[in-house]
């Protein structure tokens, strides 16, 4: 299946473009996409994960216009055509 990313502020700055489309296996959730984001740019991981390897708490991500909390989180289920965004947290004021 295919799922389109949409990429903000250094994410979109590490991959060099704003949006990007990523083939997935059909079981894939948003943990098996983001690993898959982080392997294909290596610029990535830094913005990903914390110090302990885990999803970065401070990543917005929806899957659809829905954050995944209130989906099922990291372990949110994709489907073909999903557009996913991916965003570091805004601050400023």
């Amino acid at each position: 299946m295919e799922v389109t990313c949409d990429l903000f502020g250094p994410l979109r700055e590490a991959v060099g473009r704003k949006s990007i489309e990523r083939e997935l296996s059909e079981d894939a959730t948003v943990e098996t996409l983001v690993a898959d984001l982080s392997a294909a740019y290596d610029e990535l991981e830094g913005h990903l994960f914390d110090e302990d390897g885990e999803l970065a708490d401070r990543l917005t991500i929806t899957v659809n216009g829905r954050h995944i909390q209130q989906l099922d989180g990291k372990r949110s289920r994709l489907a073909d055509g999903d557009r996913v965004r991916l965003a570091p947290p805004l601050v400023g004021g």
